[in-house]
């Protein structure tokens, strides 16, 4: 697989929200690294699980065609947002 989707939690002030990122990146712990990088950079990232919620999670993996769909290139990383990214998964 080329890519994955990637929740990160994070811990802003208030409530801990899930970033989501599409990772180009095959290997899944580099890519769950990638995207906490990234995560770091948008909230300070949660120190361990809430209500259930592993901090890192890999949601699922990406084809070659799924990346090339959305325009996702090897070795990049997209943040997709806060919402579910059903249309990634």
């Amino acid at each position: 697989m080329p890519g994955w989707v990637i929740a990160v939690l994070t811990e802003p002030p208030g409530d801990p929200r899930r970033l989501f990122f599409a990772v180009g990146f095959p290997d899944q712990g580099q890519a769950e690294w990638k995207a906490v990088d990234a995560a770091a950079a948008e909230a300070p990232l949660a120190a361990g699980p809430r209500a259930g919620v592993e901090p890192v999670q890999a949601l699922s993996p990406l084809t070659d065609a799924a990346m090339r769909r959305r325009g996702l290139l090897a070795g990049e990383v997209r943040l997709l947002g806060e919402a579910w990214p059903r249309n990634w998964l």
